[in-house]
């Protein structure tokens, strides 16, 4: 402890001595675990990896490690804008989803913004891009500066973040190697997310962090400097360019196109002159494409800023002229793949040009070829059924053309789970973009979206849980009615913390789809809701695992109001209602549960013009969640209201080999439990609740006491 604070006494004495620089390191620490010395500390995981390490003046970022380490500074002057900079030089790159390596945080250990490392967005291969965000922790949201970086190469990098949405550079902002304070701030010098977010306008950074995740490749990272101003973060002289990727050669033929590449680094924006055997061809840009070649030569880059310039190694493009039709060099290769995935068919040719490629498909129990689409790439996305079959491709050029062989590709379906699995997957907050099937009962007996929208909505329901079904592509009426077992194939998703699949079964291609296996299946079993438990904690065990499924509320007292403002009237026509569902009368603060009747637009007509009931011995219907707080009661018609208990009625019982058979008239819309006890003075056991019968009532009990009193009720 005492070896902590002295160094944060020692960067006091820095600040102190550079006016707004907050904070600088150039890891100067023996070689080893830096979360020990004393400034930086691990803040992920909870349990540290002391995995997070310094080898000669540069911690290591490494993609095989995992621990994140902080540094906190005194941001005593309060100035809404932050800006850091550092080295970094990459060994090892990032794969396509990448990551972030550096953020801003607050005293909490909350995020304030990220750096984000990626090959996502280069156009040289082999390279990576730097980006930034505000506050999203994933790389698809991030701004990416338009650079592209080569290993081995060092560059300095300079980011900000500003609470202020007044000021120009509101959000998150950053550069690679500006030159001066101008290049940071105008375009297209910089990459920057300028949508802050309202509810961070008083948050006060005060850490640092560094980060290394799986995707991010291998970095080091040196001399860190932390201010208020762009002058106390970038101090270097202008660094004249320094080239990390070389043009590269290549033998073609004549009439082919070539794509020359160079990655450079240097202070301040670059400019870029092309020569081909020492006459200018082209400027302004790191990538030189050629088209149509007819001769052979030899091509430089010159990459200048205010600092000097440097000239790239020749690129010698040689050119056979001789006539030669196409011939691959890469083939297209078959694939089985699975409903709603991505796949690629890859061609590559040479020969005398220019070049086309022309795609031609025979779809699976067909007799015919088709051309299709053009291009050495063939992407098929959100593959559907109708898209397995043949595939070949056509290269036409000066000398003839060729065709590849015959490839076919497989789509299968994804499997058959359960809707109990895929609530297991919120558990567990591991929800993947897969492809699922599922299938289930239809519980939801009018439709649940207004009329006239383009989509459509109901609940399902197997013998494991429930799930909402969102239908794109198909009328808000043209839903299964309810008793219909249907298949339903689409994307998972949490929705407003609701559990959703969604099928898509606009287009003739659609790959996702509901389909009626059956109808008039019976409904499954209500559940026996506990309203406060649904109500305290509707994302946690019990709200995951009951949300969706059809279930029962039990003796509750209705208002028209969260404060007990009493029912009256009808249900109105053509309109919503919302009553408000207690365990006991009204008392302020008590626990209730939203019912809500969708009833607009000529759904649900049923309720219309019925009495409104302000006490109900049951409530049947689906228990969903509007948000991640507010669980919603969505009973579909007004029988699902039990405001009359049954007549009284006898229970025959039969007794054959040890096995109780108990039978009774029931009315059909009640819910009955079946007690028991040793003797009428109890205490009595629940042994089965909530059933619903069509007419007639049963239960069996197969080990049953040689003396046992049974007691049928309603609910």
């Amino acid at each position: 402890m005492k070896a902590a604070l002295a160094a944060l006494v020692l960067i006091g004495t820095m600040v102190a001595a550079r006016g707004s620089l907050l904070f600088s390191d150039n890891f100067n620490y023996p070689n080893g675990c830096i979360e020990t010395d004393g400034v930086w500390f691990c803040y992920t995981p909870a349990t540290p990896h002391q995995d997070a390490f310094v080898t000669n003046d540069l911690l290591i970022l490494n993609q095989d490690n995992y621990d994140g380490v902080a540094a906190p500074f005194n941001n005593s002057g309060g100035s809404s804008i932050i800006y850091a900079s550092f080295n970094i030089n990459v060994s090892a790159l990032p794969t396509v989803k990448g990551g972030y390596l550096a953020n801003f945080k607050d005293n909490t250990n909350d995020y304030v913004c990220h750096v984000f490392i990626a090959t996502t967005n280069t156009v040289v291969p082999g390279t990576y891009q730097l980006g930034v965000d505000n506050f999203a922790t994933s790389s698809s949201q991030a701004v990416w500066f338009p650079l592209d970086l080569a290993t081995g190469i060092t560059y300095q990098v300079v980011f900000s973040y500003d609470i202020n949405n007044s000021d120009p550079l509101a959000g998150a902002t950053l550069s690679v190697n500006p030159g001066s304070e101008s290049d940071f701030d105008d375009s297209p010098a910089f990459a920057i997310d300028t949508t802050t977010n309202a509810g961070q306008q008083n948050i006060s950074i005060s850490q640092i962090g560094l980060s290394q995740y799986t995707d991010q490749g291998v970095a080091t990272i040196g001399n860190l400097m932390i201010g208020t101003t762009y002058s106390d973060v970038v101090t270097n002289a202008a660094l004249k360019p320094v080239i990390g990727i070389e043009p590269q050669g290549a033998s073609i033929y004549s009439g082919d196109d070539v794509t020359l590449y160079v990655a450079a680094s240097g202070t301040g924006q670059l400019s870029y002159q092309w020569l081909a055997n020492g006459s200018p061809v082209a400027s302004g840009t790191n990538v030189l494409i050629l088209t149509d070649l007819q001769s052979s030569a030899n091509y430089k880059v010159i990459v200048s800023n205010s600092a000097g310039s440097v000239t790239s190694d020749a690129a010698a493009i040689s050119v056979n002229t001789t006539p030669t039709p196409p011939f691959f060099t890469t083939s297209p290769q078959g694939q089985t793949t699975t409903l709603g995935s991505t796949i690629q068919l890859t061609a590559a040719a040479l020969g005398t040009g220019p070049l086309t490629y022309q795609w031609y498909f025979e779809a699976t129990n067909t007799s015919t070829f088709n051309p299709i689409a053009s291009g050495p790439t063939l992407s098929l996305t959100n593959v559907t059924f109708t898209q397995g079959g043949l595939y070949y491709v056509q290269v036409t050029g000066g000398d003839g053309n060729t065709n590849s062989a015959v490839v076919s590709v497989v789509v299968q379906p994804p499997p058959l789970v359960t809707i109990a699995y895929l609530h297991g997957l919120i558990a567990s907050n591991a929800i993947p973009t897969s492809v699922f099937n599922v299938q289930g009962v239809v519980t939801s007996f009018a439709p649940l979206s207004a009329s006239g929208r383009t989509y459509a909505e109901c609940y399902i329901q197997d013998s494991t849980a429930g799930i909402y079904v969102y239908v794109g592509g198909q009328g808000s009426n043209n839903v299964p009615p309810a008793g219909a077992l249907v298949s339903v194939t689409g994307p998972v998703q949490l929705y407003y913390s609701q559990l959703e699949i969604d099928p898509d079964v606009s287009g003739s291609a659609a790959s996702n789809s509901i389909s009626v296996l059956s109808y008039n299946n019976p409904l499954p079993q209500s559940i026996p809701l506990d309203l406060v438990s649904i109500e305290s904690n509707p994302t946690g065990a019990y709200g995951n695992q009951v949300q969706c499924s059809l279930a029962t509320l039990t003796n509750v007292y209705l208002y028209s109001s969260a404060n007990g403002a009493p029912v009256s009237g009808t249900f109105p026509t053509n309109a919503n209602t919302t009553l408000y569902a207690f365990k006991q009368p009204y008392s302020a603060g008590a626990t209730n549960l939203v019912i809500y009747i969708n009833a607009s637009n000529g759904e649900a007509t049923n309720v219309w013009g019925q009495p409104i009931p302000s006490y109900a011995y049951e409530v049947t219907g689906v228990i969903g969640l509007y948000n991640a707080t507010d669980p919603n009661f969505y009973p579909t018609r007004y029988v699902d209201f039990v405001t009359s208990l049954p007549s009284r009625f006898s229970v025959g019982i039969k007794r054959t080999n040890g096995v109780s058979h108990l039978s009774w008239p029931a009315t059909v819309g009640s819910t009955y439990s079946v007690y028991s006890a040793a003797t009428a003075a109890g205490p009595w056991t629940r042994n089965f609740g909530l059933g619903y019968y069509p007419s007639v009532g049963s239960y069996t009990e197969t080990n049953s006491a040689a003396t046992r009193l049974y007691l049928v009720s309603s609910p």
